[in-house]
């Protein structure tokens, strides 16, 4: 059976979104800092980016049953925009790459740019087709010999990645499937790439300013809350000792249930839904799957025998 994606944050999803806003209204005013360095960084990114916390802020939370999640069109349209901006970017370096070589010039897909302006599909297909042949020589040698980053090139893939997956969740509430804590997951993940990814572009815009760089650190200090599991295990309704509970998904040490049955499990980085097995020497094994716990606060699990 296929394990679920973990989280890349740290915390509570919340604090992470909140951190999230600071980073964009601080990358809002600090805007004319960081695109002459990293072109893709526009103020399409940063309505890319806005959208892109919103739709995690208004998820809902785990263990709630959705029978129609309304992903919005404008969601997956922002990013739409934001890969036309890569590619219009890529196709700057490419007129001054190949200025007198018309065949070279247009290698990377442009005839096909503005029909994919209002269609996803073509979308992705052209930042993939941009992306592979940026980032191949003599191409990519070409571009960057006239300022184009690696930065620049990869983000193309990684906006085509974006659009794939809010077009995944799009397509899912068109069909009226149930939210799963494994779509959360998707979309809190997409922000917290973001930013990573504006981080490590603010180091190198604000190298040798500390004061700014600080604006722009992954988390707050000390924002990060341990989040607490107590497995508790009963026999006909008494605490039951001697149980052996087995972290399946979460990289924790296992547990034996003390005699009011509880095993106690406390970390800044479950996942959102733990898997497990309790085994007890006389009354066998239970196994636990996709149990939803809130990230930042104390978790009971009821484990009860026979």
């Amino acid at each position: 059976m296929a394990k679920p994606k973990q989280r890349l944050w740290h915390g509570e999803a919340e604090a992470m979104q909140t951190r999230a806003e600071v980073f964009h209204a601080n990358l809002t005013d600090d805007l004319a800092d960081f695109t002459p360095r990293f072109p893709f960084i526009t103020a399409a990114y940063l309505t890319s980016f806005q959208t892109d916390i919103t739709t995690a802020k208004t998820f809902p939370l785990d263990g709630v049953v959705i029978s129609n999640l309304k992903v919005l069109t404008a969601d997956v349209e922002a990013s739409v925009d934001e890969g036309y901006d890569a590619l219009q970017t890529i196709g700057t370096y490419a007129g001054l790459a190949y200025k007198n070589d018309q065949a070279r010039r247009e290698v990377f897909g442009q005839s096909a740019w503005q029909k994919a302006k209002s269609d996803q599909e073509k979308m992705v297909n052209a930042l993939e087709h941009a992306h592979r042949f940026a980032n191949e020589d003599p191409y990519k040698t070409a571009l960057m010999n006239k300022g184009l980053t690696q930065v620049a090139i990869d983000h193309l893939q990684a906006v085509a990645d974006d659009i794939n997956t809010k077009n995944g969740l799009q397509e899912a509430a068109k069909s009226k499937r149930p939210v799963t804590t494994q779509d959360r997951l998707d979309v809190n993940n997409i922000v917290y790439e973001r930013m990573q990814e504006i981080n490590l572009c603010a180091q190198e815009v604000y190298r040798d300013n500390y004061a700014k760089l600080q604006q722009y650190r992954l988390s707050a200090e000390s924002s990060e809350t341990p989040t607490r599991l107590i497995v508790h295990t009963t026999f006909n309704g008494q605490p039951l000792a001697d149980c052996t509970v087995i972290p399946q998904n979460f990289d924790l040490a296992e547990q034996t249930t003390d005699a009011e049955g509880n095993a106690r499990f406390e970390s800044i980085n479950l996942p959102e839904a733990v898997d497990f097995k309790v085994v007890h020497p006389v009354h066998g094994q239970k196994d636990f799957e996709n149990q939803p716990i809130i990230e930042g606060e104390e978790n009971l699990i009821e484990v009860g025998y026979p």
